[in-house]
């Protein structure tokens, strides 16, 4: 009886140790993290993503903000560095050159500065959702749509890959290249007339206060439905918009981080969101006469693609 006792310890400590060895090493990871500021969207990003990372056994520091400097010591200590924001990333730049995961920063600014750090190694998860599902949205809120408008400045001259995108997404594109504000209001007249709605992108020349507020003033006169980016663009007037939160950004960065197994960081190369989410302004809907499904089916359509 003992003797069996025996074989069956034996027989579980080898069963532990070939499972030890078949699992993967993970060895905890210092993480420095720096924010662009100290409250709004940058701060629940951090919030969100030192929770789990630390859940998950790294050692996670914060290295301060540009606006109250940044921690040399952690920076320099650190097998990744996490910036939140254009100006974080700009700010942890000038100071070191450990790997660098950027995040919650627009793509055309994340080349702006990688173009000017070509040695570092750096990569980003940028806050710009994939092309085709901003169309996929604008066809889920407007089935009847046919023509998609969109303006263009300096830094989305690609037209091939928005007609790709349009084309994926069973629309047509109108669009119209913006080399400066000045030209706007003309380009997005002729862009609106030929037109069933208008798709407003990231872009730095298009995306400033004066230059939204002419589109949606614009856009209102033709009685022309927008397609945005962000929750503020849709209360100000948009009827929807596609978008990726604080917390999925964090969500998103954790499950690449899940993937690291050492302490050799292997950065990815930049990418979009793999998450997002929906806002629809349903007192614009009304105004325009439109009847659009609820946000549940809404995200359906644009996870599958399907046609309503």
């Amino acid at each position: 009886m003992h003797r069996g006792w025996g074989l069956r310890v034996r027989i579980w400590l080898l069963a532990g140790l070939l499972i030890g060895l078949a699992a993967p090493v993970r060895a905890a990871l210092d993480v420095a993290v720096v924010v662009s500021q100290r409250d709004g969207p940058h701060a629940a990003f951090a919030q969100a993503f030192i929770r789990a990372a630390a859940g998950l056994g790294h050692r996670v520091f914060d290295a301060g903000s540009p606006a109250e400097g940044l921690d040399d010591v952690a920076l320099a200590r650190a097998d990744l560095v996490v910036t939140s924001g254009d100006a974080a990333l700009a700010a942890a730049l000038r100071l070191q050159a450990r790997p660098t995961l950027a995040v919650m920063i627009g793509q055309s600014r994340f080349e702006s500065l990688r173009q000017a750090h070509p040695e570092r190694p750096l990569s980003a998860f940028v806050l710009d959702q994939p092309l085709e599902r901003q169309f996929r949205l604008l066809k889920a809120v407007q089935p009847d749509a046919r023509r998609a408008g969109v303006l263009l400045g300096p830094e989305q001259g690609n037209l091939a890959a928005f007609e790709q995108a349009a084309t994926r997404a069973g629309l047509g594109l109108v669009a119209q290249v913006v080399g400066d504000e000045g030209a706007l209001i003309r380009a997005l007249e002729t862009v609106l007339r030929d037109s069933d709605s208008f798709v407003a992108v990231p872009d730095a020349l298009l995306s400033t206060p004066s230059a939204a507020r002419s589109i949606l003033l614009t856009s209102y006169r033709f009685q022309k439905p927008i397609v945005a980016f962000s929750r503020a663009y849709v209360s100000a007037g948009a009827l929807a918009a596609i978008f990726i939160t604080p917390e999925q950004v964090a969500a998103d960065l954790i499950a690449w981080l899940r993937t690291q197994k050492d302490d050799d960081v292997q950065l990815p190369p930049p990418r979009g969101p793999a998450s997002f989410d929906i806002a629809v302004n349903r007192q614009v809907a009304r105004a325009l006469g439109l009847s659009v499904a609820d946000d549940a089916e809404l995200l359906r359509l644009i996870a599958t693609g399907d046609q309503p």
